[in-house]
């Protein structure tokens, strides 16, 4: 999941977040239940509070939450779940480290539980009105477990992973914010074997329908060149949204 997601409004000093729901249901011919949801919670201090029309944040801390749930039929095809903390000191207005830790499920990428942590720099390399631009890099340690594929069996049923993890983001604002654009690239090999490569690129749109509600579509592109035996490497996904920001 996209921890860099793009959200709605302009920065404000202390608590801030959004949430956003899915709901499907279908009687009859076609058998369907899907729901799903996300939040985010927000808590940052900025250098210079008063500095506009975008102050430079000095820390923030930052929790994602996101599931999902969908059957057909009375047979799930999906079952996940993400949860995603991270805390960011920029020391300097462009440079500071940050610690982060996440846990996650998938049931049909075979991901029993996939539970992570690490750290890194981050660097705001643009911070303007219309563009942004900032990444960072570092390292993280993985525990992975897995439901081994029974016609193989090939599959080591937990692993331990250390990778270098690193993310790129674009961001453009439109019509004094009310339209904005952004691309995230994350790269994760292992430092034992580079060939074991994980990349995600998720790309948003979002327009403000009004202070509080605005609508999105992202598009997102997940590879993994090892995954588990009977799981496909790419996945591609186009999710249409609506989300409420406090």
């Amino acid at each position: 999941m996209n921890t860099e997601a793009l959200r709605p409004g302009k920065p404000v000093q202390g608590w801030g977040g959004d949430a956003e729901a899915n709901f499907a249901l279908s009687r009859g011919n076609i058998e369907l239940l899907d729901l799903g949801g996300s939040g985010r919670l927000l808590y940052q201090t900025f250098h210079d509070p008063e500095e506009k029309p975008r102050a430079y944040p000095r820390h923030r801390v930052f929790l994602a939450l996101n599931g999902r749930m969908a059957e057909r039929a009375q047979v799930n095809f999906i079952n996940q779940g993400f949860a995603h903390l991270r805390w960011t000191w920029m020391i300097h207005r462009r440079v500071g480290p940050e610690l982060f830790a996440q846990y996650q499920f998938n049931q049909f990428l075979r991901l029993q539980t996939r539970a992570l942590g690490g750290g890194g720099v981050r660097v705001d390399a643009v911070h303007g009105e219309t563009w942004q631009l900032w990444g960072g890099t570092g390292y993280m340690m993985e525990f992975n477990r897995i439901n081994v594929d029974p016609s193989s069996g090939a599959d080591p049923p937990e692993t331990l992973e250390h990778r270098w993890a690193s993310y790129a983001a674009l961001r453009a604002s439109f019509f004094e914010d009310r339209l904005r654009f952004q691309d995230t690239l994350y790269v994760q090999p292992r430092f034992d074997r580079l060939s074991d490569l994980r990349v995600l690129n998720d790309a948003e749109v979002s327009a403000k329908i009004t202070e509080r509600f605005s609508l999105g579509t992202s598009f997102s592109l997940l590879h993994d060149s090892a995954p588990p035996s009977g799981v496909r490497p790419t996945d591609l996904r186009l999710v249409s949204n609506l989300r409420v920001s406090f």
